[in-house]
C-alpha cells in the first residue's frame, strides 16, 4: 500500500538570523543532522495550526506564519511506499526562549543562510537553501 505524508516546517527569522535545530543523535532518521522546526500534519489539522503546534512543541517559541516559501517532495528510500511532501513557511519570531525537547533535538543555533550552508542538513533543508540562494 502506498501512502502520502505531508509535513510543515518554519524558517523562523529573528534579527536577520534563522533558527536551526540539530536532530537527536538517537533519532532513527538522519541523527545529528540539522533541521528547522516542524513536523507532520495530523489528519484534519489546518497547515498553519500544525506548524504553530510543532514549533511550540519543539522549541517553546511563539511565531507568526507568513507565506509558503517552498515545497519539497520525495519518495522515501528508507520507508517503502512512502511519498513525503514538506511545506516550508516563512515565519517571524514573536517571543520566547528556545527550550528544546531533548529527546528530539540536541542543540539549536541562530544562523545566517551562509552559516547554514556549512551545516550537515536534512534533504529538504539543503534544497531550500539552494532555492533561497540562487
Amino acid at each position: 500500500m502506498h501512502f502520502v505524508k505531508v509535513a510543515v516546517h518554519g524558517l523562523i527569522k529573528k534579527n536577520d538570523k534563522y533558527l536551526v535545530i540539530q536532530r537527536s543523535a538517537n533519532d532513527d532518521y538522519m541523527p545529528s543532522f540539522w533541521d528547522i522546526p516542524g513536523g507532520t500534519i495530523e489528519f484534519g489539522e489546518k497547515i498553519e495550526d500544525a506548524l504553530i503546534r510543532e514549533v511550540t512543541e519543539e522549541t517553546g517559541l511563539n511565531i507568526a506564519t507568513s507565506k509558503i516559501l517552498f515545497c519539497f517532495g520525495y519518495i522515501s528510500e528508507t520507508i517503502p511506499d512512502r511519498h513525503q511532501f514538506t511545506l516550508v513557511y516563512e515565519c517571524d519570531f514573536l517571543s520566547g526562549e528556545v527550550k528544546l525537547d531533548l529527546q528530539e533535538h540536541d542543540e539549536y543555533r541562530w544562523v545566517t543562510l551562509a552559516e547554514m550552508k556549512d551545516l550537515p542538513k536534512i534533504a529538504f533543508l539543503e534544497e531550500l537553501l539552494k532555492f533561497l540562494t540562487k
